[in-house]
């Protein structure tokens, strides 16, 4: 029994030291290559900006997401999804999917010779079988589970920055400037700590430079974004270029109503927070109250000897 235990943590310790060095390898990669990569021509990096970890994943990434056959449009919503979630490397569609392969064989391999180091003692074979699919189940929809959460993160980003953003194209319209160079003027003006926005409204500058309306870049901006009250802004300059209304006071008013919703959330976030904190409270902090306010209610009780 003490082998078969020592055994299990030494299989423990080795997928833990594995599991540590692969994601301080990915995370390395992907946050200073993710943007240099995608977007170099459109940001003018050029190759000598880029460090040794950048040039080491485009030196060794070299299998194309057809070599592992996946279509067109399983590489467009992949890379949709990945763009969404705010990984922007060129070939994160190959990183996502060998990812995922390999998190679908080692957590059940890993699994296995877990539960085949504890011995027949500690289970029968069903209960064995049943973990086994459990982690399989789990390998296959983590990855989904964790791209569909940073998107709802990055969304909630997007919201408090779009006000923002908003003001700041409005500033740029009514001083004189086309649409065009004012969406150019507030991409440079946002700072690192929005570089997935900033990275999206490169994009959309790139599709316009290269011949596309400044409404069909926004649409698709805001399609990768998934933001509604992008789309939303996108409708608006549509229908304003083509009833020839004045676009400053559309915008102006649009980002008025935006300003507006941003404080609604907040003001409703708020709201929200007393019924959230009655369990806490009931279960934690009144217990501890009640015990301190009694105790030496109790024990003058038990030396006068009433009890």
């Amino acid at each position: 029994m003490d082998h078969d235990f020592a055994g299990l943590i030494v299989i423990l310790l080795a997928f833990g030291a594995a599991a540590l060095v692969a994601h301080v390898a990915v995370q390395n990669v992907t946050l200073q290559s993710r943007i240099f990569q995608r977007f170099q021509s459109i940001s003018r990096v050029s190759d000598q900006t880029l460090d040794g970890a950048t040039l080491s994943a485009r030196r060794f990434i070299r299998v194309s997401p057809a070599q592992l056959g996946i279509n067109l449009a399983e590489q467009r919503r992949i890379r949709r999804t990945l763009i969404r979630a705010g990984f922007f490397n060129h070939d994160g569609v190959v990183i996502y999917t060998i990812g995922k392969w390999v998190l679908l064989g080692l957590l059940p391999l890993t699994g296995a010779l877990v539960l085949a180091n504890l011995g027949s003692s500690q289970g029968d074979a069903l209960t064995k079988i049943m973990a086994m699919l459990v982690l399989i189940l789990i390998a296959y929809y983590l990855p989904r589970a964790f791209l569909s959460r940073r998107q709802r993160l990055l969304q909630d980003k997007y919201r408090v920055t779009f006000p923002d953003v908003l003001d700041m194209l409005v500033v740029c319209v009514n001083a004189g400037l086309s649409l065009d160079a004012a969406l150019n003027r507030v991409t440079q003006e946002l700072g690192p700590e929005n570089v997935e926005l900033r990275a999206n409204l490169n994009l959309m500058a790139g599709e316009m430079r290269a011949g596309r309306s400044s409404v069909e870049a926004l649409k698709d901006c805001a399609e990768r974004l998934g933001l509604p009250e992008a789309m939303s802004l996108a409708t608006l300059l549509q229908q304003s270029i083509e009833l020839g209304t004045d676009v400053g006071i559309s915008l102006t008013t649009f980002s008025d109503e935006m300003r507006d919703k941003r404080m609604s959330r907040a003001e409703e976030k708020a709201a929200a927070l007393p019924p959230k904190l009655t369990l806490p409270l009931g279960l934690f902090i009144f217990p501890v109250v009640l015990i301190v306010v009694l105790t030496p209610v109790v024990l003058r009780i038990i030396r006068s000897g009433g009890i």
